[in-house]
């Protein structure tokens, strides 16, 4: 028995010898080069966290009144501002309290935990920074197929310092200067550079039939932060734009990381001007990389749809984060 297992072992190792090795190669991980494409951001919503409640809740000597927490529900045109002032805190709480990271990115129908009062009543409040001056202009009004409006334009930063957090409002007023209906909402990058513009998109869900007059004016815009991980060091070459179809301009080109660090979170910001210099077509765009590396290239292509006006000049402007 023993000698027939031997055998037989001898010659399937004989048959395997003959056939040789099947072997299959790891890829190797050369890099690769990504066509970018206006793929618009998806927003987390975090959702509230509740503390499991102790099951033999500890004797006290008096109650404790504990104040029923606010949960407050997203609407269109909300901003993380506009609800701190509509609740009388500061942002950065409801931003720690929630775990917002981009306060940017609220969803409708997101819910929020808004924070009581502070717990130390005598502490004074925090000073709120002067915002820096911004120049709010090119604007254009644009229909949309139902019925909505796009208000387009730029915020300009005309001081010295780079600027963050740039909120716009837009007012539609009638003929006797009475209010019709508000907007609100952030420009397009992160950062507003010096002597540099960055465009703003603004809806109006459902605006007014007509209106006389508008108002556009920068709300808020802030010093950069020191030690932030914008990144800035982006630039551009082999741009060219093109109509694609009736209602599509296609802008096209390389993306240049010049800087000496690695980066993440690239964004791709294309304006698009009439004739008259206005704003038209406002696409913002996140590069479909994890990582662009120091003097790394990469080719883009980002459409914008028109909606009105023909577009006859354009702009491209990149920012990214810093590689922690």
């Amino acid at each position: 028995m023993m000698g027939m297992r031997f055998v037989f072992l001898m010659a399937l190792a004989a048959l395997l010898a003959g056939c040789g090795q099947l072997i299959t190669p790891l890829p190797e991980t050369t890099p690769v080069v990504i066509l970018l494409t206006a793929t618009p951001l998806h927003t987390v919503t975090l959702r509230p966290t509740s503390t499991p409640a102790p099951a033999t809740p500890a004797p006290t000597a008096t109650a404790t009144v504990t104040p029923t927490p606010i949960v407050y529900v997203v609407q269109p045109g909300d901003t993380l501002l506009v609800i701190a002032v509509q609740f009388g805190v500061s942002a950065e709480r409801i931003q720690e309290a929630n775990g917002v990271v981009d306060p940017r990115r609220l969803q409708v129908g997101q819910q929020l935990i808004i924070p009581g009062p502070e717990e130390d009543p005598e502490e004074p409040p925090t000073p709120t920074p002067t915002p820096l001056p911004l120049t709010v202009r090119r604007l254009s009004f644009q229909q949309t197929p139902t019925d909505g409006l796009w208000a387009l334009g730029e915020a300009y930063n005309p001081g010295p310092d780079p600027v963050s957090e740039a909120m716009v409002q837009v007012s539609l007023l009638d003929g006797d200067g009475e209010l019709l209906a508000a907007e609100t909402g952030f420009v397009q990058l992160d950062v507003i550079m010096p002597d540099q513009p960055v465009a703003f998109a603004i809806l109006f869900g459902e605006p007014p039939a007509q209106f006389a007059q508008y108002q556009a004016v920068a709300l808020t815009g802030m010093p950069m932060p020191l030690g932030a991980r914008y990144y800035l060091d982006m630039a551009v070459s082999g741009v060219q734009g093109q109509m694609v179809g009736a209602a599509i301009y296609e802008v096209s080109g390389l993306l240049h990381n010049v800087g000496d660090s690695d980066v993440e979170s690239v964004r791709l910001l294309v304006t698009g001007y009439d004739d008259q210099n206005r704003v038209v077509a406002v696409r913002q765009a996140n590069l479909p990389v994890s990582v662009l590396r120091a003097a790394a290239v990469t080719p883009f292509e980002v459409e914008l749809a028109l909606v009105g006006s023909p577009v006859v000049t354009y702009s491209v402007q990149a920012q990214a984060l810093r590689m922690q």
